[in-house]
């Protein structure tokens, strides 16, 4: 399960909002302050990520919570994202110029072409998901931590 703190900023009903804070790799390395990948992965990463999802428990802005998603699902979106658009492309490409006598520019043109059209259905497929497998859960609720007096 790969977990991530956020915070409650938004709550109706059992529909609450969260925000959490974006992550990159580049953050974690003792070399960012010096590399200039860091400093581009900075400027371009969002620093809030607002999530909408379902609340077991009841809630009030402010809470902390411990949200996560499973790795197979990652993993899954992951293969579904990167993989099959680049089968689709490789494929009918291979296909393509095997059987037809096409210039290779029509070949690739088509290629891409029925690449895109993959990567739509898989966005289809996602957006059919949405509400079920890839949305993240509330694991728990952390505690608040009171202020001294």
């Amino acid at each position: 399960m790969i977990t991530e703190t956020a915070k409650v900023v938004a709550v109706d009903d059992d529909l609450i909002t969260v925000s959490a804070s974006v992550k990159t790799g580049c953050s974690q390395c003792q070399l960012s302050s010096d590399c200039g990948t860091s400093a581009v992965a900075k400027a371009f990463t969002p620093r809030q990520q607002l999530l909408s999802l379902r609340s077991p428990l009841p809630l009030r802005v402010g809470d902390h919570v411990v949200i996560g998603i499973p790795e197979q699902r990652v993993l899954l979106a992951s293969w579904l994202l990167y993989i099959v658009p680049l089968l689709s492309l490789v494929g009918s490409t291979v296909l393509l110029s095997q059987f037809t006598a096409w210039h290779e520019l029509v070949v690739f043109a088509i290629g891409l072409l029925l690449s895109s059209a993959s990567l739509w259905l898989v966005s289809r497929f996602f957006k059919r998901q949405q509400h079920s497998r890839f949305e993240p859960v509330i694991i728990t609720q952390k505690p608040n931590k009171a202020l001294p007096l």
